[in-house]
């Protein structure tokens, strides 16, 4: 259950009345889901394609790092920490929606900021064991998330290549786009490949909470500090008014949207880094 107060200002614009809505910080949860072990091959039916179906998976180094600094940060800005799982014990199926078999609903969808690192490609990002498959998918014939309807508001996938424009299986917006924006706010990810670097999420928090900038444009200048020649993208709501997302900030560091699950307009943007 969660605590704080919940407080809404209102103003006209025009005729129209905008709703503005606030939450103390202690009343938002977050997670964080990471994997480091891979040291596998992972046969993958959805990337046939590009790479005759077998993916290495070799081990990474910081996705710890990467995903526990962002926690950390937040819980020092008065955030509730409600799960830290790595490696094995982070799931295919803690982020997968209950209609096929997951249980988003208890976990990823149940904080408003999720922080997953580790490998990735178009069509998805990848997890260690079988709880319930490795691979959480997204393609224009066969979605396995859908986020927001019950919590979720921002999620980063720090992993390779899931947020890329254009794939054999589909755009950008039949990935993760229509059917995952259940009430989800925003997506950030990368366009391109990424570098395997250990300070990118604590990076990516102090500049939400001490610089107080929007949440995309914190992971933008996160990149620029972190990569180069590489692409950070992120997927927002673009509806007009007080649902458009894509200058969402942190909680307690200024306004954010109103939450609605049945957006009629999404926008990607690309950042080179």
């Amino acid at each position: 259950m969660r605590s704080g107060e919940l407080i809404t200002i209102s103003f006209i614009v025009g005729l129209s009345i905008v709703g503005i809505t606030f939450w103390k910080v202690a009343a938002y949860e977050v997670g964080v889901e990471w994997v480091n072990d891979y040291g596998f091959l992972y046969y993958d039916s959805e990337e046939a394609d590009e790479w005759s179906g077998f993916i290495w998976l070799s081990d990474l180094d910081n996705s710890d790092d990467k995903a526990v600094g962002f926690y950390n940060k937040l819980s020092n800005d008065g955030w509730t920490k409600k799960f830290n799982y790595g490696d094995d014990m982070a799931w295919e199926k803690d982020f997968k929606k209950s209609s096929l078999g997951g249980q988003d609903y208890l976990i990823i969808d149940n904080v408003d900021f999720a922080y997953f690192s580790g490998h990735g490609r178009p069509t998805g990002f990848y997890f260690n064991n079988d709880h319930d498959d490795r691979k959480l998918s997204g393609t224009k014939n066969y979605k396995e998330a859908e986020w927001g309807n019950t919590k979720l508001k921002w999620i980063v996938i720090d992993a390779c290549r899931v947020l890329q424009e254009n794939d054999d299986d589909g755009r950008w917006s039949e990935r993760w786009g229509w059917s995952v924006f259940k009430g989800l706010h925003q997506i950030l990810g990368f366009e391109t490949s990424a570098h395997d670097v250990s300070d990118r999420g604590n990076k990516f928090a102090d500049y939400m909470i001490e610089n107080e900038y929007t949440i995309k444009n914190a992971w933008f200048k996160a990149c620029d500090d972190t990569e180069t020649d590489v692409r950070a993208s992120v997927i927002f709501i673009c509806d007009s008014g007080s649902t458009n997302t894509a200058n969402d900030h942190l909680p307690g560091h200024g306004s954010f949207a109103t939450t609605t699950q049945n957006p009629t307009c999404l926008g990607m943007v690309v950042h080179n880094c």
